[in-house]
This record gives structure tokens, sequence and C-alpha cells, in this order.
């Protein structure tokens, strides 16, 4: 707001001195709100690519976000999200690691915890268990939300901790957030791991109904129904899969698909 007041206050002298000045001046002031702006529009040009789940166009726009060197940290966060998503392990690791150290734009508190939890994850699909729950319960201890939940519960989950001590935090992160799809899915493995079959199924028709593109979804609702006899529904949800949307962060692989459709085959 400022510079938009030095800037109007500049045209008004520049048109009082002489017309060809404020012209000048004018373009100068279009130019300059362009370039200082250009990091936002790409990201809008990003969010749009978004929206439309065309992840590959989304990156390239956020990719010259990032490298105008004036991007926003929220920016730059969702650029690594994207490589993430996409698999670029390596390059995401690279900017992650920059936001949560706090260099280039100066990021704020809730943008490094959430870069440091994208950063577990990512540890984690790249086979460094302890390091992701060190950062996840460190964020968790520190920033309990949507996100810090959905988590550890998952990876205390992935990594089989002790099951009195996971259920007991999903459940406490079900009651926090039960319309989050990560955390809703954490709590439908918990009542499954504890036999508690029928409130797993309650949980997963919600998620269901809620989230029909969700991969971790339908794998989990076939296990369900195949435990409870229902070969035909269990079937039909494996076979929905194809239709959803997939990315490197999608946590059921296709071999355990495959191999949960051989198993049904053989009930």
């Amino acid at each position: 707001m400022v510079k938009l007041i030095i800037i109007a206050i500049l045209l008004y002298l520049s048109f009082s001195v002489n017309t060809w000045l404020g012209i000048g001046v004018t373009l100068f002031g279009i130019l300059y709100v362009l370039y200082s702006n250009l990091p936002a529009l790409y990201a809008m040009k990003g969010n749009a690519a978004i929206s439309e789940k065309k992840l590959e166009t989304a990156l390239e726009w956020y990719k010259k976000a990032y490298k105008t060197d004036r991007a926003s940290s929220a920016n730059i966060l969702t650029y690594a999200t994207l490589l993430l998503r996409t698999g670029e392990v390596d390059e995401a690791e690279t900017i992650l690691n920059l936001v949560v150290l706090g260099k280039g734009k100066k990021a704020d508190r809730d943008i490094k915890y959430k870069a440091k939890l994208y950063r577990s994850l990512l540890y984690y699909k790249t086979n460094r268990e302890e390091d992701a729950i060190e950062d996840a319960e460190e964020v968790f201890d520190n920033f309990k939300n949507t996100m810090s939940y959905g988590l550890l519960g998952y990876l205390k989950l992935a990594t089989n901790a002790p099951f009195d001590e996971t259920y007991s935090l999903c459940t406490e992160a079900y009651e926090y957030n039960g319309d989050d799809r990560d955390i809703a899915d954490n709590m439908v493995v918990a009542h499954i791991r504890a036999d508690e079959l029928d409130k797993a199924r309650e949980v997963c028709d919600k998620l269901l109904e809620n989230n029909p593109q969700f991969v971790e979804a339908h794998y989990h609702g076939a296990i369900i129904a195949k435990e409870l006899g229902d070969l035909q529904k269990a079937s039909e949800l494996l076979e929905n899969i194809s239709q959803c949307s997939r990315t490197f962060l999608t946590t059921v692989s296709e071999q355990e698909i495959e191999e949960l459709k051989e198993k049904i085959k053989l009930s």
C-alpha cells in the first residue's frame, strides 16, 4: 500500500511538471507493479492448474515463481510439495530444507512447521523412518493441527509403533477433525487392526462418500468388505481405484492392490 501511495504521488508530481514525464512515470509504474507481482501471478496460474488436477503444469508455473527469487515462503512451500507429489524427491528435499532453515525469503513459524511435516513424509517415502518420526513428533509437540495429527498417526501406523499409543493418537485426532480424509483413513486402519470392523466400515463409508477419488479409502474399504465376507463389494472397491487420482504420496502401492485382488479371488 505504501508503495502504491508513493507511485501515486510521483504520478501527480510528474504530470504537474510535464505530460511526457507523467506518461513515462506511468509506464514505469505499470512495469514495476507487474515485476513486483510476477511471482504471485505465476502462482495463480499454478493454482488454476492444481484445481484442474494438472500437476505437471502447476509445477512449471510454481517453478517460474520460485526462479524469480521473489516468491513468498508459502509459494515456495507449494512448489516443494508439487515436486514431492510428482516424485522429484531430491529437488523437493532441497527446497524444503531451505524453508525449514529459514533461508531466502523469511518464513513464519507455521510455514516452517508445514515444511518440516512434508520433509518428514519425504523421509518416510525414501526409507528414513527414524528421521521421519523425529521430525513429525517434534512438530506435533509444538504445532498440533490437522496436518500434524494426520501425518504422525500415519507414520505410527506405518512403522508399527506400540498399538495402544497409536490407537489413542488416531482416536484423539479423529475427535479433533474427523472430516479430514487422512485422519479418517488413519482411524479406519486403527479400527481394522483392533478388529473393530463395524466401526471401521462406518468411518470408511463416510470417507468414501466425501472423498470418492481417495485411493486409500477404496483399498481399506475393500479390506473391510473382504473381512466381513462381502467379496463382491471388495472387488468393486478395488476396481474403482483405476478411476482415482494417484501421486507419489499415495500410500497404497499398485502391488498391494493386486495382492489384495488375488486374496479375494482365492477366498
